[in-house]
């Protein structure tokens, strides 16, 4: 083969590989826009929102969600039976993003196209192209989603009908870093202010935790069952000394109720609280709370 031959050849191949480790790198890369939460979260808007990850394939592996003997909610049975969709069986992963200009959600399973675009219709909306609009609950409330790929699904809640698009564009992944447990929840403190905000069953621990920048809850299969993880971001070191203090004394309060009354020994989600310990490092205080399967059960019992 003279020289001119070999070199040719050699470009050929050496322009394959790049081909071909092209189409890998994009493959990988597809994957993780749609796996690794880093890249979920850069299709967000860039707001301080309340955000709820959830990676429903690592729970169903690890037994955690099981079939609730509770007859199913009206609305969600009405759902299952028109779309076939059931979060325990048919979703792998979910991330959802709350603000003040609307709920968002990613979705990643196994998703019946065909039947959600009717479903759509059937709730007096409609479908062009990739995207599906419907009335929310209220005449402000737009719901519109639209499939990332075949097994990726991106949902939004807002006063427009297009807000799903919003969720196309994907940004640089997030580089702050996050949670490795399969559910983790991170809450700005700004969210714990508002009126209202605690439900009436939580609020006692929870007000504490009001004067935090942000709350990062996470909660995962330990050694010794499931546990709940906290680290509240203070401004100052004294905000984080005075925070681990106020929850230690909150947590002090409910054990005692727990010892002493009736009603609340029995709630699960106050014997879980009262558990509670807490330290504090710097700006951060770190707490846990030992969860037992029943009450998450409770919590998606009906659903």
């Amino acid at each position: 083969m003279d020289r001119r031959r070999r070199l040719t050849l050699a470009i050929v191949l050496l322009a394959g590989v790049l081909l071909a480790g092209g189409a890998l790198w994009s493959g990988i890369r597809a994957r993780q826009q749609f796996s690794d939460p880093r890249y979920l979260l850069s299709r967000f808007p860039a707001e301080d929102a309340l955000v709820l990850s959830a990676d429903f394939a690592t729970l169903r592996r690890a037994g955690l969600l099981t079939a609730s003997k509770t007859p199913l909610e009206p609305d969600y049975k009405q759902f299952l039976d028109a779309t076939g969709f059931d979060y325990k069986r048919d979703l792998d992963a979910v991330t959802i993003s709350l603000s003040a200009s609307g709920n968002f959600f990613i979705a990643r399973g196994r998703f019946d196209w065909n039947k959600l675009r009717e479903y759509a219709a059937h709730q007096g909306g409609s479908c062009y192209e990739q995207l599906c609009r419907l009335p929310g609950s209220t005449s402000e409330r737009h719901i519109s989603f639209l499939p990332l790929s075949n097994d990726t699904i991106a949902l939004a809640v807002g006063a427009s009908d297009l807000e799903a698009t919003r969720l196309t564009r994907a940004g640089d992944p997030v580089t702050t870093p996050l949670p490795t447990a399969p559910v983790w929840l991170s809450v700005p403190g700004a969210e714990l202010r508002k009126q209202g905000a605690l439900p009436p069953n939580l609020r006692l621990m929870l007000s504490s935790l009001a004067n935090a920048d942000r709350i990062v809850v996470a909660i995962g299969p330990v050694a010794q069952g499931i546990e709940a993880h906290l680290e509240a971001n203070c401004r100052t070191a004294d905000d984080a000394k005075i925070l681990a203090s106020q929850l230690r004394v909150t947590a002090a309060a409910l054990k005692e109720a727990v010892a002493k009354d009736k009603e609340a020994r029995n709630d699960e989600l106050t014997v879980m609280l009262a558990a509670g310990n807490f330290e504090q490092t710097g700006v951060k205080v770190i707490g846990s709370w030992p969860v037992q399967k029943s009450l998450l059960d409770a919590l998606t019992a009906g659903i």
